[in-house]
C-alpha cells in the first residue's frame, strides 16, 4: 500500500485550538489586507458591491442569513477571479 498523499489527521481533533491557530496565522500574515493590496498593485479591474442597510425589514431572520451568505460568496468569488474588490 502506498503512503497517503497527505498527513493523516489524529483520531481526535481539538477544533477550537485548530481554529485559533489558523486565525493567528492569518492575523500574523495580515492575509486579508495583503490580498487587497496585491489586487491593487496588480491593477486588476475593480469590482464594487454596494450593500443596503443590515436589517431594513425589521428583526433579523433566516432570510438575512441567506442573503448575507450569498453576498459573501459573490464577493469572494469576484476576488478569486482576479477582480480587485473595493471594500466600502
Amino acid at each position: 500500500m502506498s503512503p497517503a498523499p497527505f498527513e493523516v489527521p489524529p483520531p481526535t481533533v481539538d477544533f477550537p485550538r485548530a481554529e485559533e491557530s489558523v486565525l493567528s496565522l492569518w492575523s500574523d500574515l495580515q492575509a486579508f489586507q495583503t490580498s487587497l493590496r496585491q489586487s491593487r498593485e496588480a491593477k486588476r479591474p475593480k469590482f464594487s458591491f454596494y450593500d443596503g442597510p443590515p436589517f431594513a425589514t425589521g428583526l433579523p431572520h433566516y432570510g438575512h442569513i441567506l442573503a448575507g451568505s450569498i453576498k459573501d460568496i459573490i464577493t469572494r468569488w469576484m476576488h478569486q477571479v482576479d477582480l480587485s474588490l473595493v471594500c466600502r
